[in-house]
């Protein structure tokens, strides 16, 4: 692929909107990474993971789904189709190994889009994930409860398990995290976790190649860890027939990202004395990371 390509994408043209990030020396050539964030919906984020992947020689396309110029403003039936057009981009231009790394609520689309999309998706890295679709959910005046899915694909609601609510807890989310001093919606998404409805239950066994999870111990934003051990079950159930591994780590907090960010300090695992053992945890994900992408 020549350098010269345009390297930024939009809905309207390209059916997706990403920008790529080509590494100077390419030590994993073939392959690309598709990184997208959770429902900060920030593009920023993404971006930065990609940065963060093309400093270590791997090409790296930033993806946004969600509150950009063509994009869906609520986190409420959210195409698939936008990571199908992407990965066809990068199958298109000559990558023959095409992976998604998604984190918090990008993991539970990682994982979601991996299995809808066998063979264009090649590797699959959730961190901190979800073992089930959950029900949507907007943002327009605080945070309120959608109707419906928080994904869908080819026009179609893909099924999720419902919070079983008819309003947001948002007196009990602060409540609780101010008594945490951490923000928390662990007790509003571990039902789903543990008893999902079984259509919703991500069907990880249709990706067709490996799947890495990370997580931590101290996530107290949702049960990343119970759900990263769901997933794990599921794939030895339906004896995964690609290599599969769950990193768990002790410190670090939901945002179990390779860089600092202020938004760490909301969360216990990766501030005051646990700072330097929750960095050390993030950078050592970002390394097996990258020892994941050169096996796969």
């Amino acid at each position: 692929m020549s350098k010269a390509e345009n390297n930024v994408y939009r809905v309207k043209t390209d059916g997706f909107h990403g920008e790529l990030f080509l590494p100077v020396e390419n030590k994993y050539p073939g392959k690309a990474l598709i990184c997208f964030s959770g429902s900060d919906g920030k593009f920023e984020l993404s971006r930065m993971l990609a940065s963060v992947f093309q400093s270590h020689g791997l090409t790296a396309l930033a993806l946004a789904y969600v509150m950009e110029e063509g994009l869906p403003k609520q986190f409420s039936c959210i195409p698939v189709d936008l990571l199908e057009a992407a990965a066809k981009r990068l199958h298109d231009m000559g990558y023959k190994k095409v992976g998604l790394w998604g984190i918090s609520k990008g993991a539970e689309l990682a994982l979601t889009a991996g299995s809808l999309l066998p063979g264009l998706v090649n590797a699959v890295i959730a961190v901190a994930p979800m073992n089930t679709v959950c029900q949507g959910f907007t943002m327009e005046k605080g945070i309120s409860i959608a109707p419906g899915s928080s994904w869908s694909f080819h026009g179609k609601e893909v099924p999720y398990t419902a919070y079983g609510l008819e309003k947001f807890p948002f007196g009990h989310v602060v409540w609780k995290s101010v008594r945490a001093r951490e923000l928390t919606m662990y007790d509003l998404y571990l039902p789903l976790v543990q008893h999902p409805n079984p259509a919703a239950v991500i069907q990880v066994e249709k990706i067709t190649g490996p799947v890495l999870l990370i997580s931590s111990k101290m996530d107290t934003m949702w049960p990343s860890e119970l759900a990263a051990k769901q997933v794990m079950k599921r794939l030895q159930d339906y004896d995964f027939p690609y290599f599969y591994q769950h990193l768990s780590y002790d410190y670090g907090g939901h945002l179990f990202v390779p860089m600092e960010l202020r938004l760490t300090k909301f969360f216990k695992g990766d501030r005051w004395k646990n700072k330097e053992q929750g960095r050390k945890a993030r950078m050592d994900s970002l390394m097996k990371t990258l020892e994941f992408v050169s096996r796969w």
